[in-house]
């Protein structure tokens, strides 16, 4: 295996024909609009809270396949209607965290610095040592045997500074490696465990107790994955879960993974969101991972709130069976 990671270009990663369309320009019609070449794509004329019938529902679906992270803008909605809208994609997982659950819709992941009676969390509190670990790459729900399809997050308090959303296309950063990289990764495998991410807390991996979750025993998921719907091949890397390759010893696959990290996680390969008031994204985990840039979490409130969709089967490796 090389030290770098080779990579190629490909032409067919930008694409020039979509333009910026903002405030008064915004056509109310159903539409689309590029926010970066290869992730992140508006959609406008559409409406969560009341989206229509099947069709209009079939055509973000295809959106959606397409475009993998999608941005609504203006959606003012309640927990209930992110609910009702996200099951269009699936049923919706119950995080393994209970003191990050909705009190009133469970459905419902707090990705919050704040609690539900308005407070913000203490700086030292299992609950914010928890969540502060979205700063780092990640993809939802990869701890468990059947990773979640896809995430619904929609942000009620958001900031001025800091707290950005970082998404990378993980099939792009797949197409841009090499072919003797390609081969080289094509059949290795991932353990990745819920327990890793309590470990990556200095703090929070030394209490005795860490907090309320549900048991997940850990999984392996390979390293280069199939999209069920598309057929294309992507990365799966999920950072803060990904305790390590099982076919290689530890500091070796170790090394292999942060190469990779770094190859997936260039500028080219992401888009940098910052949050409007009521912004709701969409994205597909299948094909992307994703962080939260730091910002002061005693001083400023963050409060955004997540459904993820249910996975219809373990992640199909690309090098077959084994």
């Amino acid at each position: 295996m090389p030290r770098a990671i080779a990579t190629t270009e490909r032409p067919d990663d930008r694409q020039s024909g979509e333009q910026s369309v903002t405030g008064s320009e915004r056509p109310a019609s159903f539409g689309l609009n590029r926010l970066h070449p290869v992730i992140g794509t508006e959609v406008h004329g559409f409406s969560i809270a009341d989206p229509g019938g099947t069709t209009v529902i079939e055509k973000i679906r295809r959106a959606w396949l397409e475009h993998p992270v999608l941005v609504f803008h203006d959606q003012v909605i309640s927990d209930a209607e992110q609910i009702r809208f996200a099951r269009h994609f699936g049923e919706l997982e119950i995080h393994p965290s209970v003191a990050h659950r909705a009190s009133e819709h469970p459905e419902i992941y707090r990705v919050s610095n704040v609690d539900e009676a308005g407070n913000i969390l203490p700086e030292y509190s299992n609950e914010w040592l928890y969540l502060n670990l979205t700063w780092r790459w990640h993809t939802d729900s990869s701890f468990r045997k059947i990773p979640s399809t896809g995430s619904i997050l929609h942000g009620i308090e958001v900031l001025e500074q800091g707290g950005e959303t970082l998404f990378a296309n993980l099939e792009v950063a797949y197409a841009h490696l090499d072919e003797s990289t390609k081969s080289a990764i094509e059949h290795l495998s991932v353990v990745h465990s819920h327990d890793y991410i309590l470990s990556l807390s200095s703090e929070l991996s030394r209490r005795k107790e860490q907090g309320e979750y549900t048991h997940l025993p850990p999984v392996t998921h390979p390293l280069v994955r199939v999209h069920p719907e598309t057929g294309k091949r992507s990365l799966f890397l999920s950072p803060h879960t990904m305790v390590g390759i099982e076919q290689m010893p530890d500091p070796e696959g170790r090394a292999l993974l942060d190469r990779l990290i770094e190859h997936a996680t260039a500028d080219r390969f992401v888009y940098r969101h910052r949050w409007r008031v009521h912004d709701v994204i969409m994205w597909d985990n299948r094909c992307t991972m994703h962080m939260v840039t730091p910002f002061d979490n005693q001083l400023q409130r963050r409060i955004m709130h997540r459904t993820t969709i249910v996975g219809d089967e373990v992640p199909i490796p690309a090098g077959g069976v084994s």
